[in-house]
Protein backbone atom coordinates (compact mmCIF):
# COMPACT_ATOMS: atom_id res chain seq x y z
CA UNK A 1 0.00 0.00 0.00
CA UNK A 2 1.50 3.29 -1.08
CA UNK A 3 0.28 6.73 -2.06
CA UNK A 4 1.66 9.72 -3.89
CA UNK A 5 2.01 13.03 -2.08
CA UNK A 6 0.06 15.65 -4.01
CA UNK A 7 0.86 18.67 -1.83
CA UNK A 8 2.94 19.68 1.18
CA UNK A 9 2.38 22.91 3.08
CA UNK A 10 2.64 24.75 6.37
CA UNK A 11 0.59 27.50 7.94
CA UNK A 12 1.26 30.76 9.72
CA UNK A 13 -0.97 32.57 12.20
CA UNK A 14 -3.29 35.12 10.60
CA UNK A 15 -6.19 37.24 11.80
CA UNK A 16 -9.74 36.64 10.56
CA UNK A 17 -13.13 38.13 11.35
CA UNK A 18 -15.83 35.97 12.91
CA UNK A 19 -18.73 37.73 11.23
CA UNK A 20 -21.47 36.31 13.46
CA UNK A 21 -19.88 38.06 16.47
CA UNK A 22 -17.93 40.77 14.62
CA UNK A 23 -14.87 39.56 16.45
CA UNK A 24 -11.35 38.76 15.28
CA UNK A 25 -9.74 35.38 15.80
CA UNK A 26 -6.30 33.96 15.08
CA UNK A 27 -5.79 30.79 13.07
CA UNK A 28 -3.09 28.94 11.15
CA UNK A 29 -5.65 26.52 9.67
CA UNK A 30 -4.96 27.65 6.11
CA UNK A 31 -1.81 25.76 5.13
CA UNK A 32 -0.94 28.07 2.25
CA UNK A 33 2.85 28.09 2.20
CA UNK A 34 3.81 25.30 -0.17
CA UNK A 35 7.17 23.58 -0.54
CA UNK A 36 8.89 20.60 -2.13
CA UNK A 37 11.40 20.00 0.68
CA UNK A 38 11.35 20.67 4.42
CA UNK A 39 12.75 19.37 7.68
CA UNK A 40 10.62 17.24 10.02
CA UNK A 41 11.21 16.45 13.70
CA UNK A 42 9.08 15.06 16.54
CA UNK A 43 7.02 18.26 16.68
CA UNK A 44 6.26 18.22 12.97
CA UNK A 45 7.24 20.34 9.98
CA UNK A 46 9.77 23.07 10.60
CA UNK A 47 8.02 26.45 10.52
CA UNK A 48 4.45 25.16 10.82
CA UNK A 49 2.36 27.00 13.41
CA UNK A 50 -0.53 25.84 15.61
CA UNK A 51 -2.32 28.74 17.27
CA UNK A 52 -4.41 26.80 19.80
CA UNK A 53 -2.10 24.19 21.27
CA UNK A 54 -4.88 22.81 23.46
CA UNK A 55 -6.23 21.03 20.40
CA UNK A 56 -3.46 21.05 17.80
CA UNK A 57 0.22 20.26 17.63
CA UNK A 58 2.44 18.38 20.04
CA UNK A 59 4.04 14.97 19.67
CA UNK A 60 0.74 13.10 19.12
CA UNK A 61 -0.49 15.62 16.53
CA UNK A 62 2.78 16.56 14.87
CA UNK A 63 1.57 16.46 11.25
CA UNK A 64 -1.92 16.58 9.76
CA UNK A 65 -2.45 14.43 6.65
CA UNK A 66 -5.53 14.26 4.43
CA UNK A 67 -6.81 12.85 1.18
CA UNK A 68 -7.09 14.70 -2.13
CA UNK A 69 -9.80 12.20 -3.16
CA UNK A 70 -12.35 14.40 -1.39
CA UNK A 71 -11.99 17.19 -3.95
CA UNK A 72 -13.54 14.99 -6.66
CA UNK A 73 -16.20 13.71 -4.27
CA UNK A 74 -17.14 17.24 -3.25
CA UNK A 75 -17.31 18.44 -6.87
CA UNK A 76 -19.56 15.52 -7.81
CA UNK A 77 -21.85 16.17 -4.86
CA UNK A 78 -22.04 19.98 -5.12
CA UNK A 79 -21.15 20.71 -8.78
CA UNK A 80 -18.47 23.14 -7.71
CA UNK A 81 -14.89 22.99 -6.50
CA UNK A 82 -13.92 22.80 -2.85
CA UNK A 83 -11.31 25.32 -1.74
CA UNK A 84 -7.93 23.58 -1.90
CA UNK A 85 -7.10 24.73 1.65
CA UNK A 86 -10.33 23.50 3.25
CA UNK A 87 -8.84 20.46 4.97
CA UNK A 88 -6.05 22.36 6.72
CA UNK A 89 -3.54 19.60 5.96
CA UNK A 90 0.25 19.67 5.95
CA UNK A 91 0.28 16.74 3.54
CA UNK A 92 -2.29 15.60 0.99
CA UNK A 93 -2.11 12.13 -0.56
CA UNK A 94 -3.93 10.42 -3.41
CA UNK A 95 -5.35 6.87 -3.68
CA UNK A 96 -6.58 6.56 -0.07
CA UNK A 97 -8.81 8.33 2.44
CA UNK A 98 -10.09 7.90 6.00
CA UNK A 99 -11.66 4.54 5.12
CA UNK A 100 -8.25 3.11 4.24
CA UNK A 101 -6.02 4.58 6.94
CA UNK A 102 -5.99 2.78 10.31
CA UNK A 103 -4.94 4.06 13.70
CA UNK A 104 -1.50 2.73 14.57
CA UNK A 105 -0.44 2.45 10.92
CA UNK A 106 3.27 3.07 10.45
CA UNK A 107 4.31 4.69 7.17
CA UNK A 108 7.59 5.73 5.65
CA UNK A 109 8.08 8.84 3.53
CA UNK A 110 11.65 8.59 2.32
CA UNK A 111 13.76 8.44 5.50
CA UNK A 112 10.90 9.74 7.65
CA UNK A 113 8.74 7.32 9.64
CA UNK A 114 5.33 8.30 11.02
CA UNK A 115 2.52 6.63 12.97
CA UNK A 116 -1.21 7.41 12.80
CA UNK A 117 -2.57 8.49 16.19
CA UNK A 118 -6.14 9.82 15.69
CA UNK A 119 -8.50 11.71 13.36
CA UNK A 120 -8.65 15.46 13.44
CA UNK A 121 -11.86 16.82 14.89
CA UNK A 122 -13.54 19.53 12.78
CA UNK A 123 -14.15 22.85 14.52
CA UNK A 124 -16.18 26.02 13.94
CA UNK A 125 -13.27 27.72 12.18
CA UNK A 126 -13.86 25.66 9.03
CA UNK A 127 -17.30 27.20 8.58
CA UNK A 128 -15.96 30.68 9.23
CA UNK A 129 -13.09 30.30 6.76
CA UNK A 130 -14.71 28.22 4.00
CA UNK A 131 -18.46 28.37 4.52
CA UNK A 132 -21.13 26.05 5.90
CA UNK A 133 -21.28 23.79 2.85
CA UNK A 134 -17.61 22.85 3.15
CA UNK A 135 -17.94 22.36 6.90
CA UNK A 136 -21.00 20.13 6.49
CA UNK A 137 -19.25 18.03 3.85
CA UNK A 138 -16.28 17.41 6.14
CA UNK A 139 -18.49 16.47 9.09
CA UNK A 140 -20.93 14.34 7.07
CA UNK A 141 -18.20 12.40 5.27
CA UNK A 142 -15.78 12.20 8.19
CA UNK A 143 -13.30 13.92 5.87
CA UNK A 144 -11.18 14.93 8.82
CA UNK A 145 -7.76 13.73 7.80
CA UNK A 146 -5.55 12.16 10.46
CA UNK A 147 -2.78 13.15 12.81
CA UNK A 148 0.54 11.35 13.04
CA UNK A 149 3.47 11.29 15.42
CA UNK A 150 6.96 11.32 13.97
CA UNK A 151 8.95 8.20 14.85
CA UNK A 152 11.97 9.18 12.74
CA UNK A 153 12.57 12.71 11.46
CA UNK A 154 14.44 13.89 8.41
CA UNK A 155 13.89 15.73 5.15
CA UNK A 156 10.43 15.55 3.62
CA UNK A 157 10.49 15.40 -0.18
CA UNK A 158 7.20 15.84 -2.05
CA UNK A 159 8.42 13.29 -4.62
CA UNK A 160 8.66 10.52 -2.01
CA UNK A 161 5.74 8.12 -1.61
CA UNK A 162 3.92 7.35 1.61
CA UNK A 163 4.40 3.60 2.05
CA UNK A 164 2.71 1.37 4.64
CA UNK A 165 5.29 -0.46 6.73
CA UNK A 166 3.12 -2.01 9.45
CA UNK A 167 -0.58 -2.21 10.33
CA UNK A 168 -1.30 -2.60 14.04
CA UNK A 169 -5.09 -2.34 14.32
CA UNK A 170 -8.38 -2.94 12.51
CA UNK A 171 -9.85 0.47 13.45
CA UNK A 172 -10.03 2.93 10.57
CA UNK A 173 -9.78 6.69 10.93
CA UNK A 174 -13.38 6.96 9.74
CA UNK A 175 -14.41 4.57 12.54
CA UNK A 176 -12.46 6.66 15.04
CA UNK A 177 -14.30 9.82 13.99
CA UNK A 178 -17.71 8.15 14.02
CA UNK A 179 -17.16 6.71 17.51
CA UNK A 180 -16.94 10.24 18.93
CA UNK A 181 -20.51 10.86 17.72
CA UNK A 182 -21.93 7.34 17.95
CA UNK A 183 -19.87 5.37 20.48
CA UNK A 184 -19.56 1.61 19.93
CA UNK A 185 -22.33 -0.40 21.59
CA UNK A 186 -19.79 -3.08 22.41
CA UNK A 187 -17.58 -2.14 25.36
CA UNK A 188 -14.91 -4.47 23.99
CA UNK A 189 -14.34 -2.08 21.08
CA UNK A 190 -13.93 0.90 23.42
CA UNK A 191 -11.59 -1.02 25.71
CA UNK A 192 -9.54 -2.18 22.75
CA UNK A 193 -9.01 1.38 21.54
CA UNK A 194 -8.17 2.56 25.04
CA UNK A 195 -5.57 -0.21 25.34
CA UNK A 196 -3.68 0.83 22.21
CA UNK A 197 -0.50 2.67 23.20
CA UNK A 198 -0.33 4.40 19.83
CA UNK A 199 -3.73 6.14 20.15
CA UNK A 200 -3.34 9.79 21.20
CA UNK A 201 -4.19 10.52 24.83
CA UNK A 202 -6.50 13.36 23.77
CA UNK A 203 -8.57 10.98 21.63
CA UNK A 204 -8.92 8.47 24.48
CA UNK A 205 -10.22 11.25 26.74
CA UNK A 206 -12.71 12.37 24.08
CA UNK A 207 -13.89 8.79 23.52
CA UNK A 208 -14.49 8.29 27.24
CA UNK A 209 -16.53 11.52 27.36
CA UNK A 210 -18.56 10.36 24.34
CA UNK A 211 -19.35 6.99 25.93
CA UNK A 212 -20.54 8.68 29.12
CA UNK A 213 -22.89 10.92 27.14
CA UNK A 214 -24.47 8.04 25.24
Amino acid sequence: MQANITRTALGKAKSYLKESKNKEFQSAYKKDQFFNFCEVDELGIDGDIQVDKRFHGGVDKAIHIGSSLHFKKYQKEHQCELDKLAFGCNILIDSYDENDIYVGDIYSIGDIEIQVTQPRQPCWKIGELFGKTASRYIIKNYATGWYVRVLNGGTLDINDKMILKERLSDVSIKDMSRYLHIPPSDDKVVNKILSFEFVAKAYKEDLLRATKRS
